[in-house]
Parts: C-alpha cells; sequence; structure tokens
C-alpha cells in the first residue's frame, strides 16, 4: 500500500464507519450525510458518541446549520474530526463555541507488514468479552476513566444498552478487558469496516498505568489483526505515542484535528473515542496508558 492520502483516507472511513455503527445502535436511521460530512447521532448526552466526521473545508454557515444548531437544539454534546488536509478557520468555530482539543495522528499498516511481541506481564488476563456482564464491566471501566460526570453517566447507558441487544447486533465491535488478579484495569477495541480493522478505547486505569499493561494489551490486538481476514490496519493516536505504533509496523499517514462542542459553558470534558489506541473516539486518548 502507498502511504499517501489513500491511507489516511481508510483510517478516516473507518472512524466514519464505527461512529455511524454506535449511533445507529441506540438511534436508528438518525445519521446524516452531507457533502463532504457525516453527522452522527447516537440520542444520548455525549461526544463520545455524536460524531462529526468532515473530509472537506465546510463554510462556518453550513457547520452551524447542519451541525451546530442541530445539536444545540438538543442540548446534547458532540465532537468533530476534521479529516481534510486544509484546516478550518479556527476563528469561526471558537465562534460557534468549538474548542479544540489535542489532534491525533492517523496511522495506517498493511497487516502483512505488522510485527508483534510477546509482552508478558504477570497477573494480567486478557479475554474477549462475549457476556452482558462482560459488557456492562468494559463500559463501566471507561467510563471511570472520564472527567465528566454527564459523560461517565452517557457512557454507562451506552454499554447497558448494549448489553441487552443479540450478540450479532454489535459484532462488528470486538471488546477486550484485561485483568490484574481478576479486577478489570484495561480495555481495548477493535472496529472491523470493509477495508480495514480500527483500534479503539486502549485505556488503563490510572493506578495501573506505567506497568505495560496498555503495550500488552496492544500487542494481544496486534496478534488478532495478524490473524484476521483484513488487509489494513489504522489508529489515530496521540502526538507522543507513535513510537509503539511505529514498531509494530503502521506508518504515520497525516493528521485529524478533533474539535468538541458542549452545549452548556463550564461543563466541557475529554473525548475519548477514535482508532486509536484510542483515538477518534477516539476517540480515544487522554485517558489511555502512554505506551
Amino acid at each position: 500500500m502507498k502511504y499517501s492520502l489513500s491511507a489516511k483516507n481508510l483510517v478516516c472511513r473507518n472512524l466514519e464507519n464505527k461512529a455511524g455503527y454506535c449511533a445507529d445502535l441506540m438511534n436508528p436511521k438518525q445519521s446524516k450525510e452531507i457533502t463532504g460530512l457525516l453527522r452522527t447521532d447516537s440520542g444520548l448526552l455525549s461526544s463520545r458518541f455524536n460524531q462529526v466526521v468532515s473530509n472537506a473545508v465546510m463554510q462556518p454557515r453550513i457547520l452551524q446549520r447542519f451541525v451546530v444548531d442541530y445539536f444545540a437544539e438538543r442540548h446534547s454534546p458532540f465532537s468533530l474530526w476534521h479529516c481534510a488536509s486544509k484546516p478550518l478557520d479556527e476563528e469561526a468555530l471558537e465562534a460557534l463555541e468549538l474548542k479544540r482539543q489535542p489532534p491525533r495522528i492517523a496511522m495506517a499498516a498493511e497487516v502483512k507488514q505488522l510485527a508483534m511481541e510477546d509482552v508478558l506481564q504477570d497477573g494480567l488476563q486478557i479475554k474477549t468479552v462475549n457476556t452482558a456482564e462482560d459488557i456492562i464491566t468494559y463500559g463501566n471501566l471507561i467510563a471511570e476513566m472520564q472527567n465528566c460526570a454527564r459523560e461517565t453517566a452517557q457512557i454507562k447507558k451506552f454499554y447497558h444498552q448494549l448489553a441487552e441487544m443479540p450478540e450479532h447486533k454489535h459484532s462488528r465491535l470486538k471488546l477486550h478487558l484485561g485483568e490484574v488478579d481478576g479486577k478489570p484495569v484495561a480495555t481495548g477495541c477493535l472496529f472491523s469496516s470493509a477495508d480495514a480493522l480500527g483500534f479503539y478505547d486502549l485505556c488503563t486505569l490510572p493506578d495501573y498505568r506505567g506497568r505495560g499493561l496498555g503495550s500488552a494489551m496492544f500487542q494481544q490486538l496486534v496478534k488478532e489483526v495478524i490473524h484476521s481476514h483484513h488487509k489494513h490496519a489504522v489508529a489515530l493516536v496521540g502526538e507522543d505515542q507513535q513510537d509503539l505504533w511505529l514498531n509494530a509496523g503502521f506508518y504515520a499517514v497525516g493528521e485529524v484535528a478533533c474539535y468538541e462542542f458542549t452545549p452548556e459553558r463550564g461543563s466541557a470534558h475529554i473525548v475519548n473515542d477514535e482508532p486509536q489506541g484510542g483515538t477518534p473516539d477516539s476517540d480515544l486518548n487522554d485517558d489511555r496508558e502512554s505506551a
């Protein structure tokens, strides 16, 4: 694969697909495509699950009409992921109360070029999430790593509703839990789109960071990707978290800007979902163990 704009498009398509997939699980047929833009509406008051992905530079009035006003009327936060190479007008976004978040680096790889390491951690057990109880545990762990009470509650709501669905309804989400001495402490997710597997939710509880647990989870996911039928893997990662991915065989293919809208002033919170390790959704990343 030539690492160029086409590779970055792989990352952005996976992000779009996951955003629409998760939103439609909660709130079917409410996502909307506009030229160069996808607006997803999960029905939750969550910037993690209400994501807007843009692949072209939108006029501020278009963003206001189709995105900002739409969510403002619903008193709902959302996150905007701008994938185009040309940047948006920062002053216009600020006027729309879209707050810029740290950018993410788009990473892509051909699966046949990936290399994994055996990273063994005493007491760590990584398991695939298959039961309703484990889905709820996974969601509670993600929620625990937020710094906004509303986002915490909405994340728990999403996973409780997910746990009530038949497994085939959410089969494209491959959730993983890492446990130490029986205590859930780390998460990781692979999302399957038509042309790539995306890495998401690589997070570790703060008290357990710095012990290599995130690296071990990452290597487990790489192992599963290598044994999959997919040809490509993608991720969105923090600027200072690229080495782990580069060493495994990923390449940096561009930058994705991230913005967040919160209806009420003074209630901003961290976005954590994107194809990453986490991005967006992140996207996503500030709560992830630095590998």
